[in-house]
């Protein structure tokens, strides 16, 4: 039988052992785990160094090139815009189109954003096209063609103001000169083209093109007569387009002519030939139809008789209104 002081000694001893077993087995794990993480934190230091540093190099020579080009290369006098030339086919003066483009003289001709200068003038509504070109050392070259307006349109009132716009042959919103603005026969003679009336759009905006079919209707219309040789011998003071299906003109001695909405040329060819009647029998027009094809409605002045219905004959084709060069 053993002894029990023995027997505990015993048992305290391999308590102990197995304590310090215990302590080595958790120190292992810990001293292998770091190594790997300090392998991990090193992978991407270095590149994280080369980004920050391509960076700084970066900016600081895109600051040092800016500042070169501002303070040195802008400032030459053998590249200062001496000369701004400006072909042109309209109103607007030379001095006008220079400052609408935004570029002035003595201006560093290697500053000049060709593309955001034929933007600036192609956003005045006036403006239909525009040509610009660099001449080195010292020339800007700007080439222009501007909107013909060919009526104008009188928009329902608002508040009890009347609102009146200019449009060209394609339909475009074109602003009216302020008295001042322009050589005061342009000014009177944009105020006497014929007058759009009956419109039902609310609102035009300038340099947009209007959109009613009527009112392109009465513009192709207006184009077609221009062109014609009825214009030397009549004329069309204003044109309704509020009736749905046809266009009511009315000339300067108070003949109302009634159009349809398409085929102008015959409507066109058929009025001439009512009005060289008209003139061979000393009478004048009060009304024509000209939306009936065959046989349409005809009424004199100072006659209380139905309209006489006349049937028209062939002419010749009018020719088309020149078309503008582009420039």
């Amino acid at each position: 039988m053993l002894n029990p002081f023995l027997q505990f000694s015993s048992n305290k001893r391999r308590g102990r052992r197995r304590q310090v077993d215990f302590s080595l087995d958790a120190d292992v794990p810990s001293s292998t785990t770091s190594r790997p993480s300090r392998r991990r934190r090193a992978w991407w230091y270095r590149p994280l160094v080369l980004v920050v540093g391509f960076a700084i190099v970066w900016v600081g020579g895109t600051f040092f090139v800016a500042q070169a080009r501002e303070h040195w290369l802008y400032h030459l006098d053998e590249l200062a815009l001496k000369r701004i030339p400006v072909v042109r086919d309209g109103v607007l003066t030379d001095e006008e189109i220079r400052r609408i483009a935004g570029v002035t003289l003595g201006r560093n001709i290697l500053t000049v954003d060709l593309f955001q200068v034929r933007q600036r003038l192609l956003r005045h509504p006036r403006l239909a096209e525009a040509r610009v070109r660099l001449d080195f050392p010292d020339q800007l070259n700007l080439e222009i063609r501007e909107r013909i307006p060919i009526a104008r349109a009188l928009l329902p009132p608002v508040a009890g103001v009347e609102a009146f716009y200019l449009l060209d042959e394609e339909g475009h919103v074109i602003l009216p000169f302020q008295p001042g603005r322009a050589p005061v026969d342009v000014i009177e003679s944009e105020a006497s083209l014929p007058l759009l009336t009956g419109i039902h759009v609310e609102s035009f905006n300038a340099g947009s093109a209007v959109d009613d079919e009527r009112v392109r209707a009465a513009l192709r219309l207006l184009t077609w007569f221009d062109s014609s040789e009825l214009a030397g011998q009549t004329d069309v003071v204003s044109l309704d387009v509020g009736q749905a299906g046809s266009l009511v003109a009315l000339n300067s001695q108070g003949a109302q002519i009634t159009f349809g909405l398409e085929d102008f040329e015959r409507q066109l060819r058929d009025w001439r030939s009512v009005q060289e009647r008209a003139n061979a029998l000393n009478k004048a027009i009060a009304s024509l139809d000209l939306s009936v094809r065959q046989n349409a409605p005809l009424r004199w002045q100072g006659s209380n008789a139905p309209p006489a219905k006349i049937s028209t004959p062939k002419t010749s084709k009018p020719k088309r209104k020149p078309v503008h060069q582009h420039v």
